[in-house]
């Protein structure tokens, strides 16, 4: 599980680029540590999985608006 700054370095987007996925329903855990507030730890094959489904569905999108 990595937090938001370091998924954001792996797939080299924004860190709000990150939150936007999260609001996108990219799946996401609450992490709290002692003496910190709560953290979104996300798991970068979750990424993996929604930018494949997000790509998918991003091209039956545009397919259909081209084909009209």
């Amino acid at each position: 599980m990595y937090t938001v700054k370091e998924i954001a370095e792996i797939f080299g987007v924004s860190i709000p680029g990150v939150y936007l996925w999260v609001r996108n329903s990219l799946p996401n855990k609450k992490e709290r540590i002692v003496g910190r507030k709560k953290r979104i730890v996300i798991d970068p094959k979750d990424v993996v999985n929604f930018l494949e489904l997000t790509n998918e569905e991003e091209i039956k999108y545009y397919s259909k608006i081209v084909k009209k």
